[in-house]
């Protein structure tokens, strides 16, 4: 019998992803404009296009490290157990190099400049996925019930926000205050501190650290043999795809379709995420109530009937100025997407504790990892599609078809998301995963 993981534990893990998350929003935000704008003391670093390769390297490197490391976690043989070991050696690691990024050799435009981002891009990318590749695959050992992984995944989600506006907000003024290199440091090491909260929790007194033995084929395979884990990921998939289609237009539809200042996209997002922290507590107890499926279709099916009236940005409508209807739509976003931030990882973490039906082990990072390549390459592909739209369509104010077509194709494949979860074989899943935990 393992025990019953207490409040402050389900605390401690979920404030680890308020410091990955933090670190890499300042990655996503900062280091493009780092690299690429001059400064008093020295010249641009690289151009746009080359650092814009670099960083698609480093994806690819992040997808495939997703089913190697979760290999190498589940199957883990440790005196701390199967995930603490990466969380502990990989937290440190990884944070190094996200200060390292900020440090090129040379201060102006070199080969070198090129050589050091491109080693220390695919070496942040996987020492990301060491981290939180493991450090996912915990939630369903600690939490064993179906409300407890609920109440796990909405503290995740508060945390991750937390991170994400710390980032947004905070780094802006650190970098006024004691520059980029202060900024840096600050956030890092805030993001250290988060990070190694959960290696504070006994991982083999709250969870079966059996180590898995199946090679990397056959545990990939074995994974997709789980139904509800297919169904489950074609529709998490969908979302995501129509979703990222979303976050790359907002800009655009700020600059483009409402005539305002880049700098004014951050007031956009925070109505969404805003809204989204508001209904965690409506969404945990509907999610223990009526259950994740409805929960998920609902929300989709939300987006699907929110995302069409992108089409008429930077138009009066209802009776609102373009800028509040814009704020409304922003807003409404916000409610379905508050269970996208909560459901999945509760869901996989359900769905996990089929694998003993399939291999007869425990492989809780596969599930994980798998779910990560199959995201990584569909956020790729969706980024193709914007960049299609957007240059066959029109980007600008004078022609801005393209900008505008965003929110009704990505309304399309919300709607399909819908339908697939639908199928999701709930009942199969919760019976089973009821079972498992009365074992414990």
């Amino acid at each position: 019998m393992v025990k019953k993981l207490p409040l402050s534990g389900k605390i401690l893990y979920a404030a680890s992803s308020a410091g990955w998350a933090m670190i890499d929003r300042v990655v996503i935000t900062w280091l493009f404009f780092y690299y690429v704008t001059a400064t008093d003391s020295r010249g641009v670093l690289m151009q746009s296009a080359v650092f814009g390769s670099i960083m698609v390297f480093g994806r690819i490197v992040d997808a495939i490290a997703d089913p190697l490391i979760a290999l190498w976690s589940d199957n883990f043989r440790g005196r701390l157990g199967r995930r603490m070991p990466f969380l502990l050696a990989g937290g440190f690691l990884y944070v190094l190099v996200f200060i390292a990024l900020f440090y090129p050799p040379v201060a102006a435009e070199s080969k070198w400049n090129v050589l050091y981002l491109l080693l220390m891009m695919g070496t942040y990318f996987f020492l990301f996925t060491v981290y939180v590749c493991p450090y996912l695959a915990l939630m369903p050992e600690l939490a064993q019930t179906k409300n407890d992984r609920v109440d796990l995944a909405t503290l995740k989600a508060g945390f991750t926000l937390l991170g994400v506006a710390v980032a947004l907000v905070g780094s802006g003024i650190l970098i006024g205050m004691f520059g980029f290199k202060g900024m840096v440091w600050g956030l890092g090491l805030t993001g250290l501190v988060f990070m190694y909260l959960p290696t504070l929790i006994k991982e083999k007194d709250y969870a079966r650290a059996e180590p898995a033995s199946l090679g990397l084929i056959e545990a990939v395979t074995t994974t997709f043999k789980n139904r509800a884990f297919r169904i489950f990921l074609a529709g998490n998939v969908t979302f995501w795809f129509g979703f990222n289609i979303i976050t790359l237009g907002l800009p655009f539809y700020v600059t483009v379709l409402l005539g305002l200042e880049k700098e004014q996209t951050s007031l956009f997002f925070a109505a969404t995420f805003g809204v989204a922290v508001l209904m965690f507590p409506l969404i945990n107890f509907l999610a223990k109530r009526v259950g994740l499926k409805i929960i998920s279709v609902t929300a989709l099916f939300l987006f699907a009937a929110i995302f069409p009236w992108f089409y008429l940005l930077g138009q009066p409508v209802l009776g609102l100025s373009p800028v509040n209807f814009a704020f409304l739509i922003m807003a409404l976003t916000g409610i379905p997407l508050s269970s996208l931030f909560v459901v999945p990882d509760a869901m996989v973490s359900s769905i996990t504790d089929l694998e003993e039906t399939l291999s007869g082990q425990r492989r809780e990072a596969m599930y994980f990892g798998t779910q990560g390549l199959i995201l990584k390459i569909a956020m790729g592909l969706s980024t193709f599609i914007t960049g299609m739209l957007l240059q066959f369509f029109g980007s600008t104010a004078a022609d801005s078809l393209g900008v505008q077509l965003t929110g009704v194709i990505a309304a399309v494949f919300c709607l399909v998301g819908g339908f697939i979860f639908l199928h999701y074989p709930e009942k199969e899943v919760m019976a089973y995963s009821a079972e498992k935990a009365a074992g414990f």
